[in-house]
């Protein structure tokens, strides 16, 4: 996952790179309000991290909320909340720390929240989506975040037939350009690889596409 930080003192970013691995967590520092303002796109981050003086915290939260959806969470140097700041918070998307204390235990659970929700997991084998990688047993399967798009497609869809189309569709959406040939090529190294764990999560359903039929991955003997 990624974060955005725009640190005043707390030095949450070193705090954050030394508890997480870098291939779970990047952490990019900002120092200048006007750099995070001017940021093409925001979209790339998970979590937004604000420590300000109160002022330009509460004008850089009011910019976050009305162009992203991305969690926020805040620490300031004022204690009570003005009628302003009770419009902002809302639980779920910004949250106000009133101590560097509050602010670290609210990162870190957001943190480790958000990257749950990313991981996929039946059985034995899981997905971390963001870093493309999947994962039977101890095994890392030899796969391209191409195939993992389609196979988080395919599970998501469980036990019906998702069309080479609808596939070619959705992966668009992840931005991942690809063709109808493309798929049966993917769909074919991923047997090839759950091959190898004596798995078979994909049938071919004639005239209608793929359907993923694995719901729950045990290591084969």
């Amino acid at each position: 996952m990624k974060i955005a930080s725009m640190e005043y003192k707390n030095g949450i970013s070193n705090l954050l790179n030394s508890k997480f691995d870098e291939n779970e967590v990047v952490v990019k520092k900002y120092e200048n309000f006007e750099d995070i303002i001017l940021e093409d796109d925001l979209s790339e981050f998970d979590l937004i991290l604000v420590d300000m003086t109160h002022t330009r915290c509460i004008e850089l939260i009011q910019y976050i909320k009305q162009t992203t959806n991305i969690p926020v969470i805040y620490l300031t140097d004022r204690y009570k909340k003005s009628p302003y700041e009770a419009k902002i918070d809302d639980k779920d998307f910004v949250i106000h720390s009133y101590s560097r204390d509050e602010f670290i235990k609210y990162t870190l659970k957001k943190v480790e929240e958000i990257n749950n929700s990313k991981i996929i997991s039946f059985g034995f084998c899981s997905i971390e989506v963001d870093n493309g990688i999947f994962r039977i047993g101890n095994e890392i399967l030899d796969l391209t975040k191409s195939e993992i798009s389609l196979c988080t497609i395919l599970i998501k869809n469980m036990n019906r037939p998702v069309s080479k189309e609808i596939i070619v569709k959705e992966m668009s959406k992840m931005g991942i350009e690809t063709t109808d040939r493309s798929v049966r090529e993917h769909v074919r190294k991923i047997r090839k690889e759950f091959k190898k764990a004596k798995l078979e999560p994909i049938k071919t359903v004639r005239g209608q596409g793929y359907e993923w039929i694995l719901e729950s991955c045990e290591i084969g003997n």
